[in-house]
């Protein structure tokens, strides 16, 4: 017995031990009071015994058909702790997109195009296997399982969601949600608890997508003090034994990748697609802090882009860039100016102006 349990199995046996000597007595206690009752009290306290057995049978009837129904839809198990939940706010079923929504929303991304040309190559692929399947005919196993390689900040967790999405649309997937870890959501600190971690986040992602960011530092440590060994292991033994209800997909660096997939054979077996992000053009950028200002129902002034090309051109080259990102830390500056210039002089607050940009990228006007 573990140690853990051993607690409760203690405490349940002095509360056993404590209470059957009053249940059973009949001096005091339930027969005391029953030899004790007249005959109409006994008769509603047999009614409200059985009024309370059939509510409890009717609770328990109700959270097993939430949690039938819940699995159908390859939901993960809850425990006794979650039956409230079950009863009272089951989870809400999000119908699944269609292939072709999916692929809209994806061709609206800005730039990507090889991105786009390779999940597109996925779903040709994945519509033939199941015309195969369908005539009886042969389709052999191909890992679903990938690696998205590029820089910080250039839409990979987006296009894995889409990818869930297409695979949920293709039956590939029951569920095709996205379960975004990295090195900490894997990893404890203490010998034997990093596993349980690793298979928490997996069942969690079960019937889905498994999305590592940079899943190169797993493999980063040294010493016998770094668990992420221990994940990568944990992680390839749950695929192999979830191969058909599981896709991983492990993201970051290119160079970070590479020598991170070459740390375990296994890896190399599971991780045969890749699907590299290239960095956004300073064109793409200003698109992307367009749309995300009209998001926000801010205009932005005509031929902004002229004046800010040289600013990302020379931006891009730190270390520390981060693409799109950038630009939402860049609008957020624009409306602290942009603010700031109308409580001192009055003006349009739905617009940025150039001054704002100019403001917010360190520049003077």
């Amino acid at each position: 017995m573990s140690k853990s349990a051993i607690v409760p199995f203690v405490v349940s046996g002095l509360v056993v031990a404590v209470l059957t000597p009053l249940l059973l007595s009949t001096e005091y206690g339930p027969a005391a009071w029953w030899n004790a009752a007249s005959t109409e009290m006994r008769w509603r306290a047999a009614i409200g015994v059985a009024v309370a057995v059939m509510a409890a049978l009717g609770l328990f009837v109700t959270a097993l058909a939430a949690r039938r129904a819940e699995a159908a839809l390859g939901q993960p198990r809850a425990g006794l702790l979650g039956l409230p939940r079950l009863i009272l706010a089951p989870r809400r079923v999000v119908e699944a997109r269609s292939p072709d929504a999916v692929i809209a929303t994806l061709e609206d991304m800005v730039g990507l195009v090889p991105v786009k040309r390779e999940v597109n190559a996925l779903i040709a692929r994945l519509e033939l296997e199941q015309r195969r399947r369908a005539e009886g005919l042969p389709v052999s196993a191909i890992s679903q399982h990938m690696i998205f390689t590029g820089p910080p900040g250039v839409g990979k967790t987006e296009v894995a969601r889409a990818i869930g999405e297409i695979f949920r649309s293709l039956e590939v997937l029951r569920r095709g949600h996205l379960v975004e870890v990295d090195r900490a959501g894997l990893v404890a600190g203490y010998v034997g608890q990093t596993a349980a971690k690793t298979l928490e986040r997996c069942r969690e992602a079960l019937d889905g997508i498994l999305f590592i960011d940079e899943a190169y530092t797993l493999a980063g440590g040294s010493g016998g003090n770094d668990f992420g060994k221990e994940a990568i292991d944990t992680l390839l033994k749950f695929m192999e034994d979830n191969r058909d209800r599981i896709i991983v997909i492990v993201a970051g660096y290119t160079n970070d990748m590479r020598r991170f997939i070459d740390t375990n054979p296994g890896l190399a077996g599971r991780f045969t697609k890749t699907i590299e992000f290239p960095p956004y053009s300073p064109k793409d950028l200003c698109e992307i802090l367009r749309r995300m200002a009209a998001r926000q129902q801010f205009t932005l002034p005509d031929g902004f882009e002229a004046r800010l090309t040289p600013w990302l051109s020379q931006r891009a080259r730190a270390e520390d860039w981060s693409n799109a990102r950038e630009m939402r830390t860049l609008l957020e500056k624009a409306r602290e100016a942009q603010a700031a210039r109308v409580a001192r002089e009055g003006g349009d607050h739905r617009r940025i102006e150039i001054v704002d940009l100019l403001r917010a990228t360190g520049e003077d006007a």
